[in-house]
């Protein structure tokens, strides 16, 4: 089969089953055409009654109601986040971890205002916790106030820095597999014997054992890649519409196409896994793999530069991933893909010399 062919036949099978996949949700609100969540702003300085869906406010208004007293601020960010700087008297419920947070949630008065906000107008964190507490808690009067903490604290409005929020006890802790660290350690070693076995090849270094510089290794970068992408794709498939909110939270794609691509690159990924380890449509496989690393790349690095604090999801949907400082892990990711990007090349290359040598023969 021909490169292009390998390269179609691989496209195909990952919308075919990234539909049947859909096919099995039983969620009727992720759709394969995402709907953009459009939010009506409140212009005046009352709360409607009767509200059929949580409403924006600004900052006037988020003003107007903390100096009155009538509303209960939530801050929908992680808890390092919110003890590095909230509003006064505000209670931290990440929407992350909001069910860890249900004694807290049940003392609240379903009746009463409740402002939530996170950080500033491209955080999604206080929307998603904002249709949890009216469309799942049934509470009455939910706020968004999109400017958020970003725009509260240069406002120099009241704030604190201690922790006014319940605390909540850790579970015991347990030993667990962090595959991250796992997948971080292999592709970092591995990248390391390659390259030293490259330089032994060349006659830069040399190591008195014979069978080191006749082993043929660059099959390792081809296992390596195939086991980071099924890790990958393990969570993104279960939960497709976790992986959306991460993909929408890179703010680099249209709305409408988040579902959709969240059910395709899931499986993609799942495909070149296999493929790789197996060393089937090797051509087509390696080919989709360096421009996904390259595309990868392009959306961590951007993220970065726009001061974007996004769970990376690359092996996690957005619920699993932890409170660790994301725009290191985002950091620490890229340079991750570079290698991984760079055994792709090393394999693609291998892979043409062979091909190139068999039909010479």
């Amino acid at each position: 089969m021909t490169h292009k062919k390998q390269t179609l036949f691989i496209f195909s099978l990952a919308t075919l089953l990234g539909l049947i996949r859909f096919s099995f949700l039983n969620d009727p609100e992720f759709t394969l055409i995402k709907k953009e969540r459009i939010v009506e702003t409140i212009s005046s300085f009352s709360v409607p009654e009767n509200m059929t869906s949580p409403m924006a406010i600004n900052i006037e208004f988020a003003k107007n109601l903390f100096n009155d007293k009538s509303a209960v601020f939530i801050d929908a960010r992680d808890s390092e986040d919110y003890n590095s700087g909230h509003i006064e008297n505000a209670i931290n419920i990440p929407f992350d971890y909001y069910e860890d947070y249900e004694d807290v949630i049940n003392e609240l008065d379903d009746s009463a205002h409740h402002v939530i906000y996170c950080s500033g107008e491209e955080c999604s964190l206080s929307m998603d916790l904002a249709d949890y507490f009216f469309n799942e808690l049934a509470f009455e009067s939910i706020l968004i106030f999109e400017g958020g903490w970003p725009q509260w604290r240069d406002a120099d409005l009241p704030s604190s820095l201690t922790n006014t929020s319940p605390i909540i006890d850790s579970p015991p802790s347990q030993t667990v597999i962090n595959l991250d660290v796992i997948i971080s350690w292999i592709t970092l070693i591995s990248a390391i014997f390659i390259a030293v076995h490259f330089l032994l090849i060349r006659g830069y270094l040399s190591i008195s054992i014979p069978s080191v510089n006749s082993l043929d290794i660059t099959i390792i970068p081809r296992i390596i890649l195939g086991v980071v992408f099924i890790i990958a794709s393990y969570h993104k498939i279960l939960d497709p519409a976790s992986f959306s909110n991460n993909i929408h939270n890179f703010h680099i794609t249209p709305v409408a196409v988040e579902n959709f691509a969240a059910l395709f690159i899931s499986w993609l990924e799942l495909i070149l896994g296999v493929f790789l380890i197996l060393g089937v449509f090797l051509e087509g496989s390696l080919s989709i793999t360096i421009a996904l690393y390259i595309f990868f790349i392009f959306i961590l690095t951007q993220a970065v530069a726009r001061g974007i604090d996004v769970h990376c999801g690359c092996f996690k949907t957005e619920a699993d991933a932890g409170v660790a400082d994301l725009k290191m892990s985002l950091i620490k990711r890229i340079g991750e893909d570079f290698l991984l990007l760079g055994m792709a090349f090393i394999y693609k290359i291998k892979n043409k010399i062979t091909l190139s040598n068999k039909e010479h023969e």
